[in-house]
C-alpha cells in the first residue's frame, strides 16, 4: 500500500495542475496546439528541476563524500 503522502500530492496538491490540464483540452475555444504547448512548458520545468536537483546532490556528494 502506498504511503499517505502520495495520497496527498497526487490527490490533493495537483489538482490545479489536472484541472488546469482538462480545461485545455475540454475547454471552449479548444485549441490543440496551445494546450500541446501548455503541456510542453510543464513538462520542460519539471524535468529542469529534476535535473537540477541531480546535479546540486551531485555537487554535494562530491564535496562531502
Amino acid at each position: 500500500m502506498a504511503d499517505i503522502g502520495t495520497f496527498v500530492i497526487f490527490g490533493i496538491i495537483l489538482v490545479p495542475v489536472y484541472s488546469l490540464i482538462a480545461g485545455w483540452f475540454a475547454g471552449e475555444p479548444r485549441d490543440t496546439s496551445v494546450a500541446l504547448l501548455g503541456i510542453g512548458y510543464i513538462a520542460t520545468f519539471i524535468a529542469s528541476l529534476w535535473g537540477g536537483l541531480f546535479v546540486l546532490s551531485m555537487i554535494i556528494w562530491l564535496l562531502f563524500f
